[in-house]
C-alpha cells in the first residue's frame, strides 16, 4: 500500500531504487565477528590513502572549526598547472558524482534526454530521474561490453541535452579508443554537452586510451575526475570537473557553498605531489591484474579486459551465492545484479598480493578447484 508521504514525492523518484554500495568491512565484521576481512568490492585503493595526504590531514585537523576556502583556490591552481589549463577551467566538488550532478542541474530542463552507457555507474540513471530528465541507456556490445559510439550517436534526438561516457567504464573496465572518441566528438552537434567520467583514468595504460580533456575548449565537453581512486581519498569525498570557462561559470552558479571540506582540499593538494605513491599504486595494479587474470581464468571465470583497478568477470556459478560464500570467509566482492546485469557477473577490485592470493585460494575451495 502506498504511504501518504510517497504521494508528496516527485513522481520521477518512483523509478529509482536507492544506490546500494559494496558492503562495508565494518558491517561484515559485526555480522560475522571474523578476525580478518578483505574488501574487494568498491574499487578503493588497496594501498590505503596517500601518505602525504595523511600528513597534511594531521596538520589541518585542529582547524576544522573554520569554514574551508570556498572556491578551493589552491587546489584549482595546482590542478591547472598539472593539466595545462586555466584555474577558471576547473570546478571542485564532493567527489566526481557532484560534478555530474551539477552538470545535470545546470544544463538539463525537465523532459530533456541524457544518453549514457549500460551497464555503467548507477548514479547516471538516479540523477536523471531525480532532476526529471529522461534517461536513455545504451547497451554496450553484448559480446565483450566494449563501446559502440555509433549506437550513442544514433540515439540522439532533438531532446538530447547530455551524453555521458564512463571511460574507463564502471563496472566493465572497458574503454574508448582515441580514434573512436575523436570521430564521435567531432560530429556531436554543438547544442549537446558531453560529460566524460574519467574516475579511473590514472589506472588506464593502453596507449590508445582516449581522454576527452583536449576537447574542453573545442566542444561542449566536461571531464569529471576524482581523488577517490588512485589517491586513496574516497572517504574525504573530493573530485573535480574540467571544462570551458563558460561552462564552469554556469556550474559555479549552483555549486553549494563550502561543498568540499578544508581537510579534503589540503589532502588532495598533498596527494597530487605524492608521485611515488601513485607509481606504486599503478605498479601494484598492473602486476596484480595479471595475477588475477591468470588464476581467475584457470578457475573457469571469463575475465573481460580492464583499464581500471577492477576486473569484470562471468562465472558459471551463481554470483549471489558465491559472494555469500566468500563473505562467510571474510572476503567481499560485488555481484552485478545491482547494476541491472542478469546472469552470473561479478566485479572484483584488484587488491594487494596477499588479498588476491586469499581470494583465489577461497574461490578454489568453494568451486572445488583447490
Amino acid at each position: 500500500m502506498e504511504s501518504k508521504i510517497s504521494t508528496l514525492a516527485k513522481k520521477s523518484l518512483a523509478f529509482i531504487e536507492p544506490y546500494i554500495p559494496g558492503k562495508p568491512a565494518e558491517v561484515l565484521f559485526r555480522e560475522r565477528k571474523l578476525a580478518k576481512i578483505v574488501k574487494l568490492a568498491s574499487n578503493e585503493n588497496p594501498l590505503g590513502p596517500s601518505p602525504a595526504a595523511v600528513k597534511a590531514l594531521k596538520k589541518r585537523i585542529y582547524d576544522i572549526n573554520r569554514y574551508p576556502e570556498g572556491s578551493a583556490y589552491l587546489l584549482k591552481e595546482k590542478l591547472a598547472g598539472m593539466l595545462k589549463v586555466k584555474s577558471s577551467n576547473i570546478i571542485v566538488g564532493s567527489g566526481s558524482s557532484e560534478i555530474i550532478s551539477m552538470t545535470i542541474q545546470s544544463f538539463c530542463e525537465p523532459e530533456d534526454e541524457i544518453i549514457f552507457p549500460h551497464p555503467s555507474f548507477i548514479i547516471y540513471k538516479i540523477l536523471a530521474y531525480a532532476f526529471g530528465v529522461r534517461p536513455v541507456p545504451i547497451n554496450l556490445n553484448n559480446s565483450d561490453f566494449s563501446y559502440n559510439l555509433d549506437a550513442f550517436f544514433n540515439k540522439i534526438t532533438p531532446r538530447t541535452k547530455l551524453i555521458i561516457l564512463c571511460n574507463p567504464n564502471n563496472p566493465t573496465g572497458s574503454h574508448i579508443r582515441k580514434t573512436q572518441l575523436e570521430r564521435f566528438l567531432r560530429n556531436i552537434p554543438d547544442r549537446i554537452l558531453v560529460l566524460s567520467d574519467e574516475a579511473y583514468i590514472e589506472y588506464a595504460e593502453d596507449p590508445d586510451f582516449g581522454s576527452a580533456l583536449k576537447w574542453i575548449n573545442r566542444k561542449n565537453v566536461i571531464v569529471a575526475r576524482t581523488f577517490s581512486k588512485i589517491y586513496g581519498l574516497a572517504g574525504l569525498r573530493i573530485g573535480y570537473g574540467i571544462s570551458s570557462e563558460d561552462i564552469v561559470g554556469i556550474m559555479e552558479k549552483i555549486r553549494p557553498p563550502f561543498n568540499t571540506s578544508s581537510c579534503a582540499q589540503h589532502a588532495a593538494l598533498a596527494a597530487l605531489d605524492d608521485t611515488e605513491f601513485v607509481r606504486k599504486s599503478i605498479e601494484n595494479n598492473r602486476k596484480q591484474k595479471q595475477y588475477l587474470l591468470k588464476h581467475l581464468t584457470e578457475i573457469g571465470f571469463r575475465v573481460f579486459p580492464s583499464e581500471a583497478n577492477f576486473l569484470f568477470c562471468k562465472s558459471t556459478y551463481n554470483a549471489e551465492l558465491l559472494c555469500k560464500e566468500l563473505e562467510k570467509r571474510g572476503i567481499i566482492i560485488r555481484p552485478m545484479s545491482g547494476f541491472g546485469i542478469k546472469d552470473n557477473f561479478l566485479r572484483i577490485t584488484i587488491g594487494k598480493p596477499s588479498e588476491n592470493r586469499l581470494l583465489v585460494k577461497n574461490l578454489k575451495e568453494i568451486l572445488g578447484g583447490g
